[in-house]
């Protein structure tokens, strides 16, 4: 390893140790880590979704023993250094080599991990690192995805509306999967990376896929009970089952409609309603139908 000529200015892409965990993740996001054989560590795809997700084994270090326990033994950049063609092997380590300057402007080696190869070598020390160091990376990932989402003030809006839609009425998982495929549709996007098929079910359903749902006309009739839709609508809103809500059509009018409360949802769920995709349509689980009559007085 070349020695730092005397009197020269530190060459660019070094970086100094002891960092902070906020000093390395600007090192990585600026890229501030080369080998003298290679301007900057390349990695490949599978390897490496953004250069903002690699961590370099200062970062490691300092993560590791930020989350130590003060009786246990710190950590040195030394010893992880050493263990690392142990855990990775010296052919696959020699890919991430890399170097920085110490505090004395000595150029020191170190490595700069992807995330897989970074959880292998957390892992050698415990499977709790590993799974902290996942699930930092990912973190990083997600943000790095959110970093190239195109700025497009019309998918902006659309998903605004969705996640509206989605606090106020609270639609089933397959409705919301439908709205996504259409804000995709809308806007020339591919939407084959949304799951096929969305999970209906209540929450404390334990099945692991969709419950049958139906219209309550159409489980009144099955059921042989003896109300109208109508009536048995009022006896779930007031029970807090149901709740009324309002909408403006075209002509400013208001229409309204009914929405499954929380409490409601373990018998049933919001669809969106084929008339207009801004009113829901309460479906409620076949199985659980009785139940619910039950508890409104119907049986």
């Amino acid at each position: 390893m070349q020695n730092q000529i005397p009197g020269t200015k530190k060459p660019p892409g070094m970086v100094a140790d002891s960092l902070t965990l906020r000093e390395a993740d600007y090192m990585q996001t600026q890229s501030h880590i080369n080998s003298p054989n290679n301007p900057a560590p390349r990695f490949s795809q599978s390897e490496n979704v953004a250069r903002g997700v690699s961590m370099s084994s200062l970062e490691l270090v300092d993560f590791i023993n930020s989350k130590r326990d003060k009786s246990e033994p710190t950590l040195t950049h030394k010893n992880l250094i050493a263990k690392v063609p142990r855990v990775l092997g010296a052919d696959q380590s020699a890919k991430f080599s890399a170097d920085y300057l110490d505090t004395r402007s000595r150029i020191q080696k170190c490595f700069v991990f992807p995330k897989r190869e970074a959880c292998l070598i957390a892992m050698s020390y415990s499977y709790e690192l590993q799974a902290l160091v996942f699930d930092r990376m990912t973190a990083l990932e997600d943000r790095e995805r959110a970093r190239s989402l195109p700025s497009n003030p019309k998918i902006v809006g659309e998903l605004a509306i969705l996640e509206c839609f989605d606090r106020l009425l609270k639609p089933a998982p397959s409705s919301k999967m439908m709205m996504l495929a259409q804000i995709a549709a809308n806007n020339g996007l591919d939407a084959k990376f949304l799951p096929g098929y969305a999970i209906d079910a209540a929450s404390d359903a334990t099945g692991g896929s969709s419950m049958p749902t139906k219209a309550v006309t159409a489980l009144i009739k099955e059921n042989g009970i003896s109300s109208t839709a109508a009536a048995f609508n009022r006896a779930l809103a007031a029970h807090g089952f149901l709740k009324p809500l309002t909408r403006a059509n075209s002509k400013r009018e208001t229409v309204e409609f009914w929405g499954v409360t929380d409490k409601g949802l373990k018998f049933g769920k919001n669809l969106t309603s084929p008339q207009c995709p801004r009113e829901t349509q309460p479906h409620w689980y076949v199985d659980r139908f009785l139940e619910l009559a039950a508890l409104v007085g119907k049986v």
